[in-house]
């Protein structure tokens, strides 16, 4: 009896970081890219996000280790972790690469449907 073959996964689908999937934290670390303490408040603004829909996705960060959290009084402060760092840089250049991809793959099927369309 014989197996079927496992599908191959793209290197770059295992290069994509699940936690920065969603559009919110991605930005968020994009934003603290500079690895420079943020007051929580500005960044909030820059995304234009209440604290409610903001605070959950910055714990996720923080609990992984990608963000890590100060408070100075009433203030609470962020900045992206290495870790952090690292892992929105593969994101990034994998997110790149997907791009290339679909583009590549859009191309292909905008020719072949004006080739279909001209017969």
């Amino acid at each position: 009896m014989t197996s079927s073959p496992q599908p191959i996964m793209p290197a770059f689908q295992r290069e994509l970081d699940p936690l920065l999937l969603l559009p919110v934290r991605l930005f968020i670390a994009c934003v603290l890219a500079d690895m420079h303490w943020r007051d929580d408040v500005t960044v909030r603004g820059v995304l234009r996000l209440s604290e409610r829909k903001f605070a959950p996705h910055v714990e996720r960060l923080r609990a992984a280790g990608y963000v890590e959290t100060q408070t100075r009084g009433r203030r609470v402060e962020l900045r992206l972790t290495m870790l952090g760092l690292d892992r929105l840089t593969e994101h990034v250049k994998a997110l790149d690469k997907v791009a290339r991809i679909a583009a590549e793959l859009v191309s292909r099927g905008a020719q072949h449907s004006s080739h279909s369309t001209n017969l």
